[in-house]
C-alpha cells in the first residue's frame, strides 16, 4: 500500500518535529517536507503535491487560511487539515470557506491525529469535538438570512453529528434510530443543501450559518 505523503507547515520547529515523530511511527505515513512559514509551505505543496498538508493557521508570510485557499488552485488533490492551538469560531468558519478538510487542535492524542488524517483521506471532514461548540457559537452570532436553506430540527441534529466525524451507525446509536433512517436524513440534507457528499454538506451548512 502506498505511503501517505505529508507536508507540515508550522512556525515552531519543535512542533514540526513532534508531528513528524508521531506520523513516522506509522509505516503508512511519510513526511516529505516541512516549512516554517506560509509562503515556503505553499511552494512545497506546489512542488511536492502531497496527499495531506498539516497547516498551522497563524503563520509568517501567508496565513494558514491563505495557504489552504491557494492549495485548492495549485494542488487540488492535496487535502489541507488545519492543525492549530487556536479555538476561534471565526477562524474555523474561514477555514471551511476555503475548503479545509479538517480543523484539529494541537493537543490531540497521538493516535487521534493519525486516525483523523485517515478519515480525511476516506473523504470525511474532521473536527476536534471542541470545534463543534465553536461553530454553534458562530451560528448564534451570525443567524441565517431568510433566504437560507431550512433544515428540520432532526436534520440539524444529524448534520451536527456528521460534523463531528461520526458514521451513520454511530449517529443511529446516539439518536436511537436505524442506520437506514440516518442514510435517508443524509440524503435529504445533501439534497436541500445542493451538496454532493457529507463533507460538502457540512461546509455549505457552515456558510449558511446552520451549524
Amino acid at each position: 500500500m502506498r505511503e501517505v505523503r505529508v507536508v507540515i507547515i508550522d512556525d515552531h520547529k519543535i512542533v514540526r518535529r513532534g508531528i513528524r515523530s508521531i506520523l513516522e511511527q506509522d509505516k503508512g505515513f511519510k513526511v516529505v517536507g516541512e516549512a516554517s512559514d506560509g509562503t515556503r509551505g505553499l511552494r512545497l505543496i506546489s512542488q511536492l503535491r502531497p496527499d495531506v498538508a498539516l497547516v498551522d493557521i497563524r503563520l509568517d508570510g501567508m496565513s494558514g487560511i491563505d495557504v489552504c485557499r491557494n492549495t485548492v488552485k495549485l494542488s487540488p488533490d492535496t487535502k489541507v487539515i488545519i492543525l492549530t492551538a487556536y479555538l476561534d469560531s471565526n477562524l474555523i468558519h474561514q477555514a471551511l470557506q476555503v475548503c479545509a478538510k479538517g480543523y484539529l487542535l494541537k493537543d490531540a492524542e497521538q493516535m487521534d491525529l493519525v486516525n483523523r488524517i485517515q478519515q480525511v483521506l476516506n473523504g470525511d471532514l474532521v473536527f476536534d469535538p471542541r470545534v463543534t461548540n465553536s461553530l454553534a457559537e458562530y451560528a448564534i452570532q451570525h443567524p441565517p438570512q431568510e433566504d437560507d436553506v431550512l433544515l428540520s430540527s432532526r436534520e440539524l441534529e444529524v448534520l451536527r453529528l456528521i460534523a463531528q466525524g461520526m458514521t451513520n451507525v454511530e449517529i443511529a446509536d446516539i439518536l436511537f434510530i436505524s442506520p437506514a433512517t440516518v442514510k435517508d436524513y443524509v440524503r435529504s440534507i445533501t439534497g436541500k443543501l445542493g451538496a454532493r457528499n457529507r463533507v460538502e454538506a457540512v461546509a455549505k451548512a457552515v456558510r449558511h450559518g446552520l451549524i
